[in-house]
Formats: C-alpha cells, sequence, structure tokens
C-alpha cells in the first residue's frame, strides 16, 4: 500500500468524536436550539404573568436569550449566526413594540384593551417566528432572510 501513489486512492475515514457532556450546548445546534426556545419562553411567560414581580421572570428569561444570541451572533458555522440574528431581532423588535403596548395603559386607561390586543398580535408573531426558527435550528438550516419580518 505504502507504494501507491494512484490519485484515485480513497482517504482513510476519519471517526466523528461525539460531544461530552453540556446538553449538547456547546455545538452550534444547541446553541441555536436554545436560543430559540428562550425565545419562545421569554414570550410566553410575559404573556401568561403581565404584572410585576411575575413578569420579571419572563424579562430575565429575554435577557438570557439576548445575551446567548448576542455572543454567538459573529461565530460559528454560518447558518448558525443567521438564526443568532434572527433571535435578537425578534427579541428587541417584539418587546420594543411590547413596552409600547403597555405604554398605552399608563396614559390613559380604557385603551389597556388595545394594548391586550397588541400584546397578542405580539405573542403571535413572535412565537411564529420563533418556531419557524426553532425548526430550521434543529435541521442544522440556515433562517432565509433573519432581517425580514416573519422569516
Amino acid at each position: 500500500m505504502s507504494d501507491n501513489v494512484t490519485p484515485f486512492r480513497r482517504p482513510p475515514k476519519r471517526v466523528q468524536q461525539k460531544q461530552q457532556g453540556g446538553l449538547g450546548l456547546k455545538s452550534h445546534r444547541g446553541k441555536a436550539v436554545l436560543v430559540q426556545l428562550l425565545t419562545i419562553a421569554a414570550f410566553a411567560l410575559n404573556f401568561v404573568f403581565p404584572t410585576p414581580p411575575e413578569s420579571y421572570i419572563g424579562m430575565a428569561v429575554a435577557i438570557g436569550a439576548f445575551l446567548l444570541a448576542y455572543a454567538n451572533r459573529y461565530t460559528g458555522m454560518p447558518w448558525a449566526m443567521t438564526h443568532h440574528e434572527h433571535a435578537v431581532r425578534t427579541l428587541m423588535i417584539g418587546y420594543a413594540i411590547w413596552v409600547f403596548a403597555s405604554l398605552l395603559t399608563l396614559i390613559y386607561g380604557p385603551l389597556a384593551i388595545v394594548a391586550f390586543y397588541i400584546h397578542l398580535a405580539v405573542i403571535v408573531w413572535a412565537l411564529i417566528r420563533a418556531a419557524i426558527g426553532l425548526v430550521l435550528a434543529m435541521l442544522r438550516r440556515p433562517i432565509p432572510n433573519p432581517r425580514g419580518i416573519i422569516i
């Protein structure tokens, strides 16, 4: 075998090493899936617990998701970077509209029903956006347009 110099010789097979510990969170796929799950959890918690002090739980989950996504936004595989950009934009846009709707209640009390419907629209938008991102992250596929409105 050592004198075989043909260009058609197959390279030796590489053995893939399994990841040890971390529940898969050290991989690009694990981080992308975790960010999407935390985004879903943050908006769901804020909808279920709209008033302080319970709403701080949802805000803490959102801050954790934002920090994880922002820290990994420019590192890793190109498909994973699109998921982190997607999650950052989902959190920023969603919470900006959420705070605006909450301020409507403070400005004029009867606008609380309008704020409720805005919150409902934001949660539906964020859940659809994060669910699509979650499915694509599990398949290791990039987000086609991470700066788009829906996907």
